[in-house]
Order: structure tokens, then C-alpha cells, then sequence
């Protein structure tokens, strides 16, 4: 009954939302700003509830200053859920229901690459925290869709660059059938190129519950190393039957979205990931004061330390609050070309942040992980220092 309701829903949207149509009138703030939030309310992707703690702590933090100008933020909160079509859900209920002008999330590619074009007719702006994947760059509604995040472009170099490092030469890749996982595989590909072979590539359904077969054929072709870039959720099931079949004698790559797997909750996959498994993850500078002042703060009002991408998520609020006070117009086309400009040499909780013409972040911190087993708990840990990379260009 909830498919059928949310395909009705849907057609809907297709049939009515995504004509074009005159955006809306500037007006003034009003006394209470709406800002939309579309994020997994109670599940991975990206650590979703945790992100919402992020973007509310953000809020409480500008409103305990007195907002802007005097007018208060208030979170609007919608379930992304799992899919591309359940985040375009929330999007639209928020901009139909509340009429709200800015949204922060969107947490996956796939979900933004799915609400990019109604944004777009809709002149609504987004502020993505962990939308990674640089084919949203090349869209012609990218200008509405801000990433907060450091792209694909960059830690596909990364990666690369790990792989050369340690010599190995013939590489398999082993990755999502996604923007997310297509987006690091051929950018990594493109910077291997002249240095390691690419001996088999293959990509896979997310929502399958075994890669045996896949796992089979790279075992045939007996690689130096093994690419993957899932996220944890399916990660976990890849390194679980990689165990079983043999493959932790083979060095892995893996990527963000298998960093802040609940290791407790996955103990063969974080067997597996303690053997064989090295990763890349975006960080922040954490020995600014910045990112020094959010980490005290965030633990002291939760109990934990922010997670992966909580700090993209803080400074895509006070992004967008720096851009409604700067429009002084609750118009998500004023709320961009604010944006755009205070976007610029920002010095957040991730390190400084520059938006190119697209949205995307011109350069990123990134640090290499490992799982480690301190006691009896397995846990990740940041081995190499942070590496600052620009943007390929």
C-alpha cells in the first residue's frame, strides 16, 4: 500500500511538479525562517540520524545568538529513506506542504541526482553534506544542488594515489552500479592509467544479498589489490562471505562509505576489514578552532563525538544562514546567488570551503583508515596524516 501511495505521489510530482513555471516572488525573511531537512531519520545512508543531530545542534548554536537579525531557524525534518524516489518524496513535501526555499540534505548522490531537476523548476536550493559524486557537477540543474562534501573527483585520486604508493599493479574493482560507485571507479581507472592494470571490473546491485559469484571471478583473475566503494550497508555483506571465501590474504581499498560501519554490529565483517581492508575518508581540520569548538560542543550536547560527515552537515546550516542574512529574502534563487558568494574562502567545521560554479567544493582533507582492535572492540582509526587535495581541473 506504501508503494502504490508513494508511486501515485510520484506521478504526481512528474505529471505537475516538474513543469516549468515562474519561481516565486522575493519576500523577507520571515519571523521564523524554515529550512528544510531531508535525511535517514533512523538508518545509514551516511550516519543519517547523527547528521540530524548535527544540522539541529547547528540551529540551536545560530538561534542561541539571536538568529538572523533577530529571526529564529526552524528544522523542518522529512525521512530520506532508502531510496532516490522516497528522498524526492520528502523534497517534495516540503517545498509543497511548508513551501520551504532551502533544504539541507540529500545525503546520497543517487538521492540528489533524483531531486535535482525538480529543485530546479521549483527554485528551491540544496545544501548536500555528503553528496560525493562529481557527476552532479555535469547536470544542468547542479547550480541549485550546493555540496558541501569533498567530490569523488578528489578521493578517486586519493585512491589512485594509495595504489601507485604501494606499488601494486594489477588492480579489480569491485563497486556499486551507482553515480557513487561508477563516480570513484572511473576516476580512480583514469589515474591508474600508465602505472597498474585493471585486470576485471565489476559493478553490482546494492540490494543483493550475495557476491559470491562476483567475488569468484576476481579470485580467478588474481589481483595485487581490490578496489570497493559501497557503503557499509551492503559493505558489510561483501567482506563478511570475502572472509568466508579466502580473499583477506588480498589487500582491499575501500572508501568512505565504508568508514562508521557499526563494527559491534558486524564482527565477520570487521574481521575481514582488521585483515585486509584500508580506506579514505574525508576529514576535518581538526586542530582548527573551529572544528575544535563543534567537537566539544557536539559531544557535551549528545554524549558522542560527531561522526562522518557531521561537520559537513554543521557548516552546510551556517552556510546557509550566512546566505539568508546576506539575501535578507526567503527566495531560494537570492538564498544561491548568496551563497555563491559567501561560499568563498569559508572557514568551517570541515576546514575551508570554496564552491566552484557548479556547487561542488574545490578541495578537501582526506585521511587514511584502518580498523583496528583496541581491547576487546574492533574500531576504526585514522593511520595516515591528512592530505590536503584540490579539485582536478
Amino acid at each position: 500500500m506504501r508503494s502504490a501511495y508513494l508511486f501515485v505521489a510520484l506521478a504526481s510530482l512528474l505529471i505537475a511538479g516538474l513543469l516549468p513555471g515562474c519561481a516565486p516572488a522575493s519576500q523577507p525573511l520571515p519571523a521564523e525562517i524554515p529550512v528544510g531537512c531531508v535525511m535517514a531519520v533512523s538508518s545509514a545512508p551516511a550516519q543519517g540520524p547523527n547528521l540530524i543531530k548535527a544540522a539541529q545542534f547547528a540551529v540551536n548554536e545560530i538561534n542561541g545568538r539571536g538568529g538572523i537579525d533577530g529571526k529564529k531557524l526552524r528544522l523542518l525534518i522529512e525521512d530520506e529513506g532508502p531510496t532516490a524516489a522516497t528522498a524526492l518524496y520528502a523534497v517534495h513535501k516540503l517545498v509543497e506542504e511548508h513551501k520551504v526555499q532551502v533544504i539541507i540534505g540529500c545525503t546520497t548522490s543517487e538521492a540528489v541526482m533524483g531531486a535535482g531537476p525538480y529543485l530546479e523548476s521549483k527554485g528551491v536550493l540544496l545544501v548536500s553534506p555528503s553528496a560525493t559524486s562529481s557527476v552532479l557537477s555535469a547536470q544542468g540543474w547542479s547550480r541549485w544542488t550546493f555540496r558541501v562534501c569533498a567530490g569523488d573527483a578528489l578521493q578517486g585520486v586519493v585512491v589512485a594515489n594509495l595504489i601507485k604508493d604501494r606499488g601494486f599493479k594489477k588492480v579489480a574493482t569491485l563497486v556499486q552500479d551507482t553515480v557513487y560507485g561508477r563516480g570513484i571507479e572511473e576516476m580512480t581507472k583514469e589515474y591508474l592509467k600508465g602505472t597498474a592494470d585493471v585486470v576485471i571490473s565489476l559493478r553490482y546491485d546494492p540490494a543483493k544479498l550475495s557476491y559470491l559469484s562476483e567475488l569468484n571471478s576476481i579470485k580467478d583473475k588474481q589481483p595485487d589489490c581490490i578496489l570497493h566503494v559501497g557503503l557499509y550497508s551492503d559493505g558489510a555483506v561483501v567482506y563478511e562471505q570475502a572472509l568466508k571465501s579466502g580473499m583477506d590474504n588480498i589487500p582491499w581499498m575501500a572508501v568512505d562509505g565504508s568508514y562508521d560501519m557499526p563494527l559491534d554490529k558486524y564482527l565477520e565483517a570487521a574481521k575481514f576489514m582488521e585483515k585486509a581492508v584500508t580506506g579514505t575518508v574525508p576529514t576535518p581540520d581538526m586542530q582548527s578552532t573551529v572544528y575544535k569548538s563543534f567537537a566539544f560542543n557536539y559531544q557535551k550536547a549528545y554524549g558522542f563525538d560527531p561522526s562522518i560527515y557531521c561537520d559537513t552537515t554543521y557548516d552546510g546550516v551556517n552556510l546557509i544562514a550566512a546566505a539568508l542574512k546576506r539575501a535578507n529574502a526567503y527566495n531560494g534563487s537570492a538564498i544561491r546567488d548568496a551563497l555563491s558568494v559567501v561560499g568563498k574562502d569559508y572557514v568551517g567545521a570541515s576546514g575551508s570551503i570554496t564552491f566552484d560554479r557548479t556547487g561542488e567544493r574545490e578541495a578537501g582533507i582526506y585521511g587514511i583508515w584502518k580498523v583496528e582492535i583496541k581491547g576487546t572492540q574492533y574500531q576504526f582509526v585514522i593511520t595516515g596524516q591528512p592530505v590536503n587535495f584540490l579539485k582536478p581541473q
